[in-house]
């Protein structure tokens, strides 16, 4: 089959009607320039000294436009683009006055705002459909992706470059076809081009030179080829490094005389590692690894070609490369295709193989280079920022917490986010955030994805514990006098570093409402429990209280010592029980026994009274009974 041949006149829609003949006969020059991962770009040009191609066309922000090259002998062809306005200029030159009309396919809707979301278990295909519709693009092609993000966060860059991200991470590109639909499909690799030695009248797809081939420039280069690439990460769960090894030695978009590999083999081994982004799952590095891999190896060979023009060469069809030589020749997929036609030099589609630098005007336009094909080109967070917590009921009960941004987004919210405690393996301290406590957060590696809680902020209505009797600083001194630790019911450990008045320096520990206070003097070395209430000393089996020097036990109305069993009062020398007012009484439920291994002496300024509802029992080799003396029955014999 003969391919046809297209001439330089286009057909052109402005609206729903083409051009009329005598506006079609002032278009003079225009190009669609379309890339892989970008919107397509056109723009027409008219000659227009009289200024009235906009006002007859009815030419307006957002008006539809198709361009269509036109085969010879065979009318209409397929459309390069189905777009629509989104500029106009009005040029003059020597040559004289000209109007411009300049827009973008469908995609460029998915440009035009930033947004800041959060997607939860979702494929990438699915928040690719989701996102086109939302921008007003009719879906096309989708091809469904295999992983799920289980959180992905949408951090303030637009649709498009959020998606550019996911196609990479998921070996997948996007575009808009020339019918104005949304693609996210796989990448089509070289292998299906044609053969090299297919006659390049028989096929559009083969670039012949002494043929078809207006101009080329092709070159390989060994130039940043590595053998393989790495990418590396951290399971949080497991605690363990993850990393991905993936070879860096073919690329699906080159199949030449030479390869990646054999470039790089020729020099010193190396390995490129990729650490820019954080990851926290294995298939994750493996992805990273692997569009590492692509990356570098899509920039081993390089095509720059001008061809007779045809509507079927087009970003990510894959072509074949004859009569040009060594290593050159072979199989290529195409990155970019700018498709030029004017009325004083046929139609030419000028195609360009490269890396995923963009060389289309829009990359060019948008800062090109790293752009949004690069999943490190996600808008980075580099500083901290203020946050509010949303959520604390952890699961895994590590005080983790969830976020808001108020000068991010009002409805977009984090995953559970890490915050620093006082870590350790079954060790360390949680001190859990509440709900609405403003916090300072940081960004692993700027992603917004990986935020950490750094600590808690105070501001005009979240204040610190008040402490009224010790200031935080002295201020004649110019320190620190306090360093307070404390929970939200004022309950604290108060770290006394400098003298204020009366207080001492050590360590006070007190309740909220300051009605039970322990202190630890460090100036007199001493402990003080001091209770509004009541002190309650308990322990399972036994409880020991033993002073070096004194130990004193005061009761300002009553002291009571309790034994559920044996009861000892021991001491090494006097033992003297004294009541300062009234009686001292010692009673037993059973018998009383009272031991001395020394004389037992009983005084008192009065009356003496040994009373027994029994026998009086006294026994002693002699009893000296002296005053008067009362003796009901004496009992003989009276021991010798």
């Amino acid at each position: 089959m003969v391919r046809p041949a297209f001439s330089s006149i286009v057909q052109v829609r402005i609206g729903a009607a083409k051009l009329p003949d005598d506006i079609a006969l002032m278009l003079v020059d225009g190009w669609v320039d379309q890339g892989m991962n970008v919107p397509a770009a056109f723009r027409l040009t008219f000659r227009d000294p009289d200024h009235l191609v906009l006002g007859k066309l009815g030419v307006k922000f957002g008006t539809r436009v198709v361009i269509t090259p036109v085969a010879d002998g065979q009318g209409v062809g397929k459309p390069l683009l189905t777009g629509e306005v989104t500029a106009m200029e009005a040029d003059y030159d020597g040559t004289g006055s000209y109007t411009v009309i300049r827009g973008y396919d469908f995609g460029h809707r998915m440009v035009r705002q930033r947004r800041v979301a959060a997607y939860r278990n979702q494929k990438a295909s699915d928040i690719a459909r989701k996102l086109a519709a939302m921008d007003g693009v009719s879906i096309g092609r989708i091809q469904p992706t295999k992983g799920t993000y289980g959180f992905i966060s949408q951090s303030n860059v637009t649709d498009w470059d959020f998606l550019a991200r996911l196609a990479d991470e998921n070996n997948m590109v996007m575009s808009v076809d020339a019918k104005g639909k949304f693609r996210f499909v796989k990448p089509n690799p070289s292998a299906g081009a044609p053969s090299p030695q297919t006659d390049g009248d028989k096929s559009a797809f083969v670039l012949q030179a002494r043929h078809d081939i207006k101009r080329l420039r092709a070159a390989v280069t060994a130039a940043d080829q590595v053998g393989k690439v790495e990418s590396r990460g951290w399971n949080v769960t497991t605690k363990k490094k993850i990393t991905e090894v993936a070879p860096a030695t073919t690329d699906p978009g080159i199949s030449i005389g030479s390869t990646p590999g054999e470039a790089a083999g020729k020099f010193k081994t190396a390995k490129l590692v990729e650490t820019a982004n954080p990851y926290d799952k294995q298939d994750e590095v493996r992805h990273a690894a692997q569009a590492l891999a692509a990356d570098v190896t899509s920039s081993f060979a390089e095509l720059e070609i001008a061809v007779t023009g045809s509507p079927d060469l087009r970003p990510g069809v894959p072509v074949a490369l004859s009569d040009v030589g060594k290593p050159f020749e072979g199989k290529y997929t195409v990155t970019s295709v700018r498709h030029h036609f004017g009325d004083s030099e046929p139609y030419q589609s000028w195609v360009t193989v490269s890396g995923r630098q963009w060389r289309s005007l829009y990359g060019l336009a948008s800062g090109g280079g790293g752009g949004a094909a690069d999943p490190a080109s996600a808008l980075r967070l580099p500083s901290v920022a203020n946050a509010l917590v949303t959520d604390v009921q952890d699961p895994l009960k590590q005080g983790r917490v969830k976020l808001q941004f108020p000068w991010l987004d009002d409805t977009y919210v984090s995953d559970w986010a890490r915050s620093v405690q006082l870590g350790g393996k079954g060790g360390g301290g949680v001190f859990p955030m509440d709900v609405g406590d403003e916090v300072l957060v940081a960004f692993d590696r700027g992603a917004l994805d990986h935020p950490f809680v750094i600590g808690g902020l105070y501001n005009g209505r979240d204040l610190p514990t008040k402490v009224n009797d010790v200031p935080l600083h002295d201020g004649l001194k110019k320190q620190a006098t306090r360093h307070t630790l404390s929970d939200r019911q004022g309950n604290r450990v108060d770290l006394l570093s400098q003298r204020t008045g009366m207080r001492k320096q050590g360590v006070r520990i007190a309740s909220g409402n300051d009605k039970l206070t322990i202190n630890l003097d460090r100036t007199k070395t001493e402990i003080t429990v001091d209770s509004k209430g009541s002190v309650s000393i308990t322990g399972s089996r036994s409880v020991s209280v033993e002073a070096g020097m004194d130990l004193t036990l005061e009761g300002r109305r009553s002291v009571t010592v309790k034994s559920g069993g044996p009861l000892l009062l021991q001491g090494r020398g006097l033992v003297n029980l004294k009541s300062m007012a009234g009686t001292v009484n010692v009673s037993a439920m059973g018998a009383l026994l009272m031991n001395a291994t020394g004389a037992m002496t009983l005084t008192a300024t009065g009356l003496v009274s040994v009373t027994s509802v029994a026998n009086v029992n006294i026994k002693a080799i002699k009893v000296d009974l002296m005053g008067a003396v009362f003796v009901n029955t004496i009992k003989y014999p009276l021991p010798a």
